[in-house]
């Protein structure tokens, strides 16, 4: 049995509206153990559910003025417990970016990656059982995009993503290009065919089920076991968030300790737990209890 850890990120999100909504699913859990770090004192339908199920922990970590600098303490707290042998995947709740990561990181997935190891070769997934989506870039300007598509970066990626889906010789991981219709329109040499296109050669002289690079405007015509490498955010998220709704979540992949949120944002201005969408969270649970 697998053990987890929840990290009560944002006060003024939905963070314990998410957890007190899904109270029957965390009441019959099928984990080890599940330790929820924040501070109690924000957090209290998380706190009250820790004294009514028996495998379900509160660390207490009070709430300071530098919302960063909380923000590290229960990451740091969660990733001691990694090394103490006593979790196998860590999930943090939505959070407000600016608030918390104050501009010093370009998103979760950085952040957790520098606590974790300073190692950056990290990537996020936004996955699902039907299809999932990686992008290379993620909160990068649309004009600084192409200078920071590299052949170690594509690399590093796509064996992330190999690794994580288990070695899994049937899934198909498709590159998507940057440009329109992937550059083929195009007289001078593009992105596509100076980095993208040798990377995914020697990609498939590695025995690596890669293709492309695809043509975005019509690569999710047929998603079944297939993993899209988009060059930008929105690239993959718009249709991935557009055909899965609610039902897939981000994880960061590359680290050995599996880290994961749900799939949306704070929605601080729901303060009706009947407007609460908890499907996404709940696929958190499902997942470390089937990985």
């Amino acid at each position: 049995m697998k053990s987890i850890c929840i990290l009560l990120t944002d006060h003024q999100s939905i963070n314990d509206l998410i957890l007190k909504k899904s109270y029957s699913k965390l009441k019959r859990n099928k984990l080890k153990s599940i330790y929820l770090i924040g501070d109690q004192r924000k957090f209290k339908h998380s706190f009250q559910i820790s004294k009514k199920c028996k495998n379900i922990f509160f660390i207490n970590v009070p709430m300071i003025k530098n919302k960063l600098q909380y923000l590290k303490k229960i990451t740091l707290c969660g990733i001691e417990l990694f090394y103490e042998k006593k979790i196998n995947f860590l999930i943090n709740m939505p959070l407000n970016k600016n608030k918390y990561l104050k501009n010093k990181y370009r998103g979760f997935t950085e952040f957790f990656s520098e606590l974790f190891d300073k190692n950056i070769t990290s990537n996020m997934l936004l996955y699902n059982k039907n299809f999932s989506v990686c992008p290379l870039t993620t909160h990068v300007e649309l004009k600084k995009v192409e200078k920071e598509i590299t052949k170690k970066k594509i690399i590093d990626s796509v064996l992330n993503i190999f690794n994580f889906f288990n070695k899994n010789k049937k899934i198909k991981i498709e590159i998507l290009g940057l440009n329109p219709h992937a550059g083929k329109d195009f007289v001078t040499p593009t992105i596509e065919s100076k980095i993208i296109s040798p990377t995914i050669k020697l990609l498939k002289k590695r025995k690596i089920p890669v293709c492309g690079p695809q043509s975005a405007d019509s690569a999710f015509t047929n998603t079944k076991n297939k993993i899209f490498v988009g060059m930008y955010h929105d690239q993959v998220l718009i249709p991935f968030k557009t055909m899965n709704k609610f039902d897939g979540i981000n994880i960061t992949i590359g680290k050995r300790l599996i880290r994961m949120s749900p799939d949306h944002g704070t929605a601080e201005n729901i303060k009706n737990i009947k407007h609460v969408n908890t499907k996404s969270f709940i696929n958190c649970i499902k997942f470390c209890e089937t990985y």
